[in-house]
């Protein structure tokens, strides 16, 4: 699945529930309002804190580009339970809130990982 309507992450719930068991990866790009740039980077700060908080998430990266107003977020999951737990709290909530608020455009993708040669009929190294 690639790129979801931010304002309804049902079909983010649909896609998880088919790919149980496999770290995920989830990448947000946005283009920030030059005149909220500043509140942007407030408040992801601030939900960084959260997000790092939360079960299951290995890590979170927040990338600028050299324009100040283009930010890619990179996340990490254990599992699409966490992702899916993290998804129906509060705090991605207030994320998705930020971003509509904050941004003149906005991305999400979402990726499956899974270990080599699992579910391929491969061999492990």
């Amino acid at each position: 699945m690639s790129g979801t309507n931010v304002a309804d992450p049902s079909g983010l719930m649909v896609w998880i529930q088919r790919k149980r068991n496999r770290m995920i990866t989830m990448t947000v790009t946005v283009k920030v309002r030059p005149e909220k740039q500043k509140e942007f980077l407030q408040a992801m700060r601030s939900l960084q804190n959260d997000r790092m908080k939360a079960k299951g998430i290995r890590g979170s990266k927040v990338y600028e580009d050299e324009d100040r107003t283009s930010f890619c977020l990179t996340e990490e999951w254990e599992t699409e339970q966490d992702l899916e737990r993290y998804c129906y709290g509060e705090s991605f909530r207030v994320f998705l809130g930020a971003l509509k608020t904050l941004c003149a455009e906005t991305e999400l993708k979402y990726s499956m990982v899974g270990e080599v040669g699992k579910d391929r009929g491969g061999t492990q190294p």
